[in-house]
């Protein structure tokens, strides 16, 4: 299928707009949304998030069918599959004709296409739009939403979504959205892991970090893990590890969308030996306390197995 693709299209017209879900990438997101113009109404789990949106002209909606009844486009941001649907069937009774439930959340493509169906039955339409570019892109509003639904219905979202993100990549059908994000995540998971494995070889050797560095990205080494987030504090400044592993992505919710992929891989008779074994890799980096950090801390555990703690 073709990709439609829109960027730095940042203001267009104003949408009454809901956010449910104002978690690390939730409330950046809904920042971007007023600062475009549009009205934003919020709701979320704790009352800090809601607090903070309102301070920068978000509205406290209430519940969740509140928020719905306030909207033209309902957006929801939320860490797992069974939160997607608890929050979608808490919308069904609100929803009607013309309205638009985007979901930025990152869940198991099957249970996705059933919210598709749900939502479509009461006469509102239903995009999935899983994000990538972590909490920086989410601030900076540059992320790229890979959306799976109906191309007439993202069409009428398009301007809105520039006050998010840069790349707006039309993936197919429903659920499809959710699919390439699996794929992009577990890719990048893995690139990780390489990353730390090679990192600590370097280190182990007398290898200085930053002349790594600067040969692998500029040979085949080259990789988003190795550019953002080398494992060395002080040689990449942004990366967490020069940030006292503040995550742009915790290592428990990579780890959780490594279960989405290897489950749904499962379904799809596809293999996946690479993405099991880093799933293993994520479980010992959590175990060993930093599943709130950032994902790149699967180096502290590969560097203690090489001896460099």
């Amino acid at each position: 299928m073709a990709a439609a693709v829109h960027e730095d299209d940042r203001r267009g017209g104003q949408v009454r707009l809901g956010f449910i879900g104002l978690g690390a990438m939730g409330l950046p997101m809904t920042r971007n949304l007023v600062e475009a113009g549009h009205t934003v109404v919020v709701a979320s789990r704790s009352r800090g998030p809601i607090d903070a949106a309102v301070s920068f002209g978000a509205t406290d909606g209430g519940t969740v069918a509140d928020v719905v009844a306030s909207s033209e486009v309902v957006m929801i941001c939320v860490p797992t599959s069974s939160d997607v649907v608890a929050v979608v069937d808490e919308m069904l009774g609100a929803l009607a004709p013309g309205q638009t439930v985007i979901d930025f959340s990152t869940i198991d493509p099957d249970v996705e296409r059933a919210q598709h169906e749900k939502v479509n039955a009461v006469g509102a339409s239903y995009l999935d739009a899983p994000m990538s570019g972590g909490t920086v892109g989410a601030e900076q509003g540059t992320l790229t939403l890979m959306v799976g639904g109906d191309t007439t219905v993202l069409d009428k979202v398009s301007q809105m979504l520039g006050a998010v993100s840069r790349l707006v990549v039309h993936v197919g059908a429903p659920g499809m959205g959710q699919v390439v994000k699996l794929c992009n995540n577990l890719i990048y998971a893995a690139q990780m892991a390489a990353t730390a494995e090679a990192t600590a070889l370097a280190l182990r050797s007398g290898a200085d970090p930053a002349k790594l560095y600067q040969v692998l990205t500029n040979s085949t080494g080259d990789c988003t893990a190795v550019r953002t987030r080398l494992p060395v504090p002080g040689v990449v400044k942004d990366s967490p590890a020069s940030n006292a592993w503040k995550p742009g992505f915790m290592t428990d919710l990579m780890a959780k969308d490594l279960d989405l992929a290897l489950q749904y891989a499962a379904r799809s008779g596809v293999s996946l030996l690479t993405t099991a074994l880093t799933r293993q890799l994520l479980t010992a980096t959590s175990r060993a306390g930093h599943g709130r950090e950032d994902f790149s801390t699967m180096a502290k555990v590969v560097f203690a197995t090489a001896g460099l703690e």
